[in-house]
C-alpha cells in the first residue's frame, strides 16, 4: 500500500522488458522512455494514465469520509499526498457502526508516520484501541515486501475513547503468521505492556507518534533522555539548528553528469556515506558547480557568494530502518551537492545569525552517530527519518564551555577528519593538524566506544539501561557493544578519589598536567616568585584550547609532594584559605574577572597530603600571559602534554579558526 500517485517506471515496464524499477539508471530510463513514447498507443495510454490520477486525488483530499487523511502539525499541513493504507484505515472506521469492532494488518506508519497523525487522533479520541503490535519482516514473510518494511496488526471499536492498550513491538513475523502462533506470544509474557494515551501525549506532543516501547524500562530511558530540549526547540541564547535539502533525485536530474570534471562536484547520495565517513561508496553523479548554484540559489542573483555546497557541512541518511544494523547514519560531507536521500544541518548561532560552526558540527554529529540517541530515533521509524522525528530528539545543547563538549567534538573530529578532504579543515574542527585523524582502525573503534560511554553517561543513564540499549541493537556484534559498555563504567561519575587516581594514572596528557607547586621551588627548597608563571601559562593554554585538569602538589613522576612549601608562604592560620585567595588573584590579574567562571579551584587530601586541582572550561575568547618584564604578552596553547607558546604570526592564524 504505497502512495496514491503515477509510478512511470511501473507503467513502462508493461510496455519495455528493458525497463525495471531497481537497476536502471535515471538516464538509462529516460533514454527508453522517450523511444517508448513514440509509439501512439503507448502516449495515449501515458497521458490516460496520468490524467485520471488529479481528479482522484481531489476527490480523496475533498470528501467528507476522508476527512483524517491530512494533518496539521506546528501549523504545517502534513501528509497531504494520498496513501492506499490510509484510505483504507478510514474507510474500515467509516464502515462500523457505533459498538462494532475492526481489527487489520496496515503498514507500521499508521502508529509512526507524521502523515498519519490525524488518524491516530481519530484511533485515540473516537475509538478504544484494544491493541496495537507491530511486526517486523526481517524473515521475508511476505516474499514481495521489502524486508526492512514494518507491519501493524491493529485492533479497534467505534466508540468512546482510548485511556490505555495493550502493545508490543518488533515482532518478528513469524509469531504472529498464524491464530496459534499470535495466541502463544500473546500469552508468553512479551505483549504485556500497556501504553497510556497520556504517555503518548508527552512523549510525542506535536505527532502523538507511537514509539516502539519493549518493556517498562524503555519508558524509563525515554523520560529520562527527554529531560533535555527537543532538537528543533528553539534555545535562547543557543545554537540552534535548521534542516536543508538540497535537489532531487529525479526533478533535477537535467543536471547530473555521469562523468567527473573541472568545475563539478560530487553529488551525495544516502548510499554513500556512512557513519562519520563520507566515502563508503564512490558517486555515480557529478554537477557543475555553476549550474548547481544556479539552481540553488533559485531567483537570488549569483554574485559568486559563498554557498552551502562550498562548505564542510554535517548531513544524515534519510533512509533508515530499525531492522538496519543502525538507523541513524550521520556524517560531515566535503564540498558537495547532494540528492534527496540526504539532508543538511544549518546550525544557527545565538543572534539568529547562520554560522556554520565546525565542533558544533562535530559535537551533533558524534552525539547523533551514539547507540543512546540511534535507540530513541529507531523507535519511531518505519523507512525514512523526516525532519520531524529528527527535530523531536532530545538532544543535549551543550557549548564550547562544557567540558563533555569538548570531549564529545574532539573525538569526533578525530573520525571526521581521517581523509585528505579534511586536511585544510581541521584546525576548523579544534584539532592541532591533520595528523590527529584517527586512521586507525582499532584507534577509531577505541574512540566510538568511547564516545558511546560519554554520551550514555551524559543523558543520566545507569550501566543497567545502557546495557538494555545495547540489547536493541542485534546486528552489532558483540564486541563493539562490549566496548561501549566497558567505555561506559570508565566515563562513569567517580568520586572525587578516583578521580584524582585515575588522573595519576593516566599521566600527562592535553588535557591534564602536574605541577610540584605555584612558588616555592622544591630543588632549591627556596621561595623562587616567577614559578608562578608555570602555573599560569597552563592554565592559559587550557583556556585557550580545549580545557583541562591543573594538578598542583604532584610532581612530575606523578607522586602526592603536597602543598606545604607553598603553605608556608602564609602568615594566617587556615593557609588553604590564603593560598586559594592569593592564586584566585594571579589568575584575575592575567586573565581578567570574566574568565573567573572558566575555571574552578578546589582542595583534596591525597595520601596524607593537600593536592590543589584546577578545573579550566575553554574560553570563548583569546587569553594571553603577560610576565611584564617588558615582554609582550603571549598566547599560550596546549601541543601533547606541555604549554606552548605561539609566536605573532601563529597567534593569528590560529585566533582566527579559534575565534572566527
Amino acid at each position: 500500500m504505497g502512495d496514491f500517485k503515477p509510478y512511470a517506471k511501473e507503467f513502462f515496464e508493461q510496455h519495455s522488458d528493458l525497463v525495471s524499477k531497481n537497476n536502471m539508471t535515471i538516464q538509462a530510463f529516460e533514454t527508453e522512455q522517450s523511444k517508448l513514447l513514440k509509439n501512439v498507443a503507448i502516449r495515449e495510454a501515458w497521458i490516460a494514465y496520468l490524467a485520471a490520477y488529479p481528479h482522484q486525488a481531489a476527490y480523496f483530499r475533498s470528501a467528507a469520509s476522508f476527512k483524517n487523511q491530512t494533518s496539521i502539525v506546528n501549523g504545517k499541513k502534513v501528509g497531504s499526498d494520498t496513501n492506499f493504507y490510509k484510505l483504507f484505515v478510514e474507510q474500515c472506521h467509516n464502515l462500523l457502526r457505533n459498538g462494532g469492532r475492526c481489527g487489520m494488518i496496515t503498514p507500521g506508519g499508521i502508529y509512526a508516520d507524521l502523515g498519519a497523525k490525524r488518524l491516530r487522533e481519530m484511533l485515540l479520541f473516537e475509538c478504544k484501541v484494544d491493541s496495537l503490535f507491530g511486526l517486523s519482516n526481517e524473515r521475508n514473510i511476505f516474499d514481495a515486501v521489502h524486508h526492512a518494511q514494518k507491519f501493524c496488526i491493529l485492533a479497534f471499536g467505534k466508540s468512546g475513547s482510548t485511556e490505555s492498550f495493550r502493545a508490543a513491538f518488533r515482532i518478528n513475523t513469524r509469531e504472529a503468521i498464524s491464530r496459534e502462533k499470535l495466541d502463544e506470544f500473546l500469552n508468553s509474557g512479551k505483549a504485556d505492556l500497556r501504553l497510556t494515551t497520556d504517555l503518548i501525549r508527552r512523549l510525542s506532543p506535536d505527532s502523538l507518534s507511537i514509539m516502539e516501547f519493549k518493556n517498562e524500562t524503555d519508558v524509563r530511558i525515554t523520560e529520562k533522555m527527554l529531560r533535555f530540549p527537543f532538537l528543533g526547540e528553539q534555545v535562547l541564547g543557543n545554537w540552534n539548528v535548521q534542516l536543508t535539502r538540497e535537489f532531487d533525485m529525479t526533478g533535477d536530474s537535467d543536471l547530473y553528469q555521469t562523468k567527473p570534471g573541472k568545475s563539478r562536484l560530487p553529488l551525495f547520495e544516502g548510499k554513500m556515506i556512512n557513519q562519520f565517513t563520507p566515502s563508503f561508496a564512490k558517486p555515480r553523479y557529478w554537477v557543475a558547480r555553476k549550474a548547481g548554484r544556479l539552481r540553488v540559489l533559485g531567483k537570488t542573483e549569483d554574485r559568486g557568494q559563498r554557498i552551502e555546497s562550498d562548505c564542510h557541512r554535517l548531513c544524515f541518511r534519510d533512509v533508515a530502518s530499525n531492522t538496519n544494523e543502525r538507523t541513524m547514519i550521520s556524517a560531515i560531507l566535503p564540498p558537495c551537492f547532494f540528492g534527496h536521500t540526504i539532508s543538511a544541518v544549518r546550525v544557527l548561532g545565538a543572534d539568529g545569525t547562520e554560522l556554520l560552526p565546525k565542533p558544533v558540527q562535530a559535537f551533533l554529529c558524534g552525539v547523533w552517530n551514539s547507540f543512546a540517541v540511534d535507540y530513541m530515533i529507531r523507535s519511531k521509524v518505519s523507512s525514512h527519518l523526516s525532519f520531524f522525528y529528527i527535530y523531536q530528539l532530545p538532544i543535549p545543547r551543550l557549548t564550547i564551555n562544557d567540558p563533555a563538549f569538548v570531549a564529545i567534538a574532539n573525538r569526533s573530529a578525530r573520525l571526521i577528519c581521517s581523509a585528505p578532504e579534511f586536511d585544510g579543515v581541521s584546525h576548523e574542527f579544534g584539532l592541532a593538524g591533520p595528523h590527529e585523524g584517527a586512521t586507525d582502525p582499532a584507534e577509531r573503534a577505541r574512540l566510538r566506544a568511547e564516545l558511546d560511554g560519554i554520551i550514555a553517561n551524559l543523558y543520566g543513564l545507569t550501566e543497567e539501561e545502557f546495557a538494555h540499549i545495547l540489547t536493541t541493537f542485534p546486528v552489532v556484534p558483540q564486541a563493539i557493544k562490549d566496548a561501549a559498555l566497558a567505555a561506559f563504567r570508565e566515563f562513569a561519575p567517580k568520586t572525587i578519589d578516583q578521580q584524582i587516581a585515575a588522573l595519576l594514572s593516566a599521566g600527562e596528557s592535553s588535557t591534564v598536567e602536574f605541577k610540584s607547586s605555584v612558588r616555592w621551588d622544591m630543588r632549591e627548597n627556596r621561595l623562587n616568585e616567577p614559578l608562578k608563571y608555570s602555573v599560569i601559562k597552563t592554565v592559559a593554554a587550557f583556556l585557550n584550547s580545549n580545557g583541562g585538569t591543573l594538578l598542583i602538589g604532584i610532581d612530575d613522576e606523578r607522586r602526592v609532594v603536597g602543598l606545604r612549601g607553598d603553605y608556608n608562604q602564609f602568615k594566617k592560620a587556615d593557609v588553604r584559605d590564603a593560598f586559594e585567595n592569593w592564586l584566585t588573584s594571579q589568575f584575575i590579574d592575567q586573565f581578567g574577572k570574566p574568565a573567573s567562571r572558566l575555571y574552578s579551584l578546589t582542595f583534596h587530601e591525597v595520601e596524607g597530603q593537600d593536592v590543589c586541582r584546577i578545573e579550566v572550561q575553554p574560553s570563548p575568547d583569546p587569553v594571553f600571559v603577560d610576565e611584564k618584564g617588558g615582554k609582550p604578552a603571549q598566547l599560550y596553547i596546549r601541543t601533547g602534554n606541555s604549554s606552548r607558546a605561539l609566536d605573532t604570526r601563529e597567534s593569528i592564524e590560529y585566533s582566527r579558526h579559534r575565534w572566527p
